[in-house]
């Protein structure tokens, strides 16, 4: 199992004129969790979405995710599968999106959130537990 080197906030990636910011936080409980998550909804108060996914603990996990009112399946899915694919743990990934008035489609969000999640993973970098 990896975690996240450290906790950042990755640079505006403007899809379609939509806006999405990708904050991570090394977390070790869901009320880190919550926190966190009021936290960014307080920042972004403008905000369409707030999709999320983290997962907890070592051997044992604690996942969920969340689209935050986008198409079912379409933003905290795939920010999920990004952490289960490269065995993240400990770790919370929200991906904010601002929207720019152009529909992305079930295909353009899946890319949109999954790229915004492991473009901040591979810029922050693992470290293993």
């Amino acid at each position: 199992m990896k975690t996240i080197s450290d906790s950042g906030r990755g640079l505006k990636n403007k899809i379609k004129k939509s806006i999405f910011i990708t904050t991570i936080y090394h977390v070790s409980s869901q009320e880190e969790v919550q926190s966190h998550l009021l936290k960014i909804q307080e920042e972004f108060r403008k905000a369409t979405h707030n999709a999320y996914a983290y997962r907890i603990g070592n051997p044992t996990l604690w996942e969920e995710s969340s689209d935050d009112g986008e198409v079912k399946g379409c933003a905290g899915k795939p920010i999920m599968n990004i952490l289960q694919k490269q065995e993240i743990t400990n770790t919370l990934v929200i991906v904010t999106r601002f929207y720019g008035g152009v529909k992305l489609g079930p295909g353009g969000l899946i890319r949109a959130y999954s790229k915004s999640a492991a473009e901040l993973i591979k810029i922050i970098g693992l470290k293993e537990l």
